[in-house]
């Protein structure tokens, strides 16, 4: 077995009742696929029985792996994945498929002409979201006008959980990443146009699901904190001199 052409890194956090669903459904469209590829599920100290249930499946499944991580985060438990995966491209998106798998083959199609990052957005022209509560969509509208702001401009939606990055990018910016929660986004993101690298944001489809993990109140506050953190990790020189390394 080669190099992956492809990774899919998928954060769990107490996804035990629905995290076989979403790897049979993951697993079933790249088997279908002419590339070698690997899922990698960075479980994120859940207190259920979420590691263990992906770690008796994937006995079945060489090409599914288990990460097993302390608790500190959805941000830190992609940064695990990330960097432990070994495929061209890495994908990350969330454990319970908001965004269907399928637009994995999308974004790829923009990856190989010469993009180092493809991001998913809910709100570029031409994306729908199904069964969105309002109070969700207030939110990230609030969060990304947080992001623009403190951090980074040019983005329509920095927070949809499914983004493309080469090997190489993926590498380069998550060894930087400081973020361990829901602010990891938009620190990727400020860490990469800072290196000029060249960032496509594409409409999807995003379907509302009923058990997110998303607490509105708190997640807002941790990511309000963590956006405000990029900016003093950059002026305390945290991430170094921020240019392009060399592919």
């Amino acid at each position: 077995m080669g190099r992956p052409y492809v990774s899919v890194i998928i954060p769990a956090f107490n996804e035990a009742t629905r995290i076989i669903a979403t790897l049979e459904k993951v697993v079933e469209h790249l088997s279908g696929k002419p590339y070698e590829w690997e899922v990698i599920v960075v479980d994120d100290g859940s207190t259920d029985a979420t590691a263990q249930i992906v770690d008796d499946w994937s006995n079945s499944q060489p090409s599914v792996r288990l990460e097993k991580a302390e608790h500190r985060g959805k941000g830190w438990a992609v940064r695990r994945g990330m960097l432990s995966a070994t495929g061209a491209h890495r994908l990350m998106c969330d454990a319970d498929l908001a965004v269907p798998i399928h637009w994995l083959d999308r974004l790829l199609e923009h990856m190989d002409p010469g993009c180092h990052i493809v991001i998913g957005s809910r709100e570029a022209a031409g994306a729908k979201r199904f069964d969105e509560p309002r109070y969700r969509h207030l939110m990230g509208r609030v969060f990304n006008w947080v992001i623009k702001i403190v951090a980074v401009r040019g983005f329509q939606d920095t927070q949809c959980g499914f983004k493309c990055f080469d090997g190489h990018t993926a590498n380069e910016l998550f060894s930087l990443q400081r973020n361990p929660g829901m602010g990891f986004d938009g620190e990727i993101l400020y860490l990469a146009t800072k290196k000029g690298l060249k960032i496509l944001e594409m409409p999807v489809e995003w379907y509302h699901q009923p058990e997110s993990k998303v607490r509105p109140g708190v997640d807002s506050l941790i990511m309000i904190k963590e956006t405000l953190n990029i900016r003093w990790n950059h002026f305390r020189g945290v991430y170094g001199r921020l240019t392009r390394e060399r592919d």
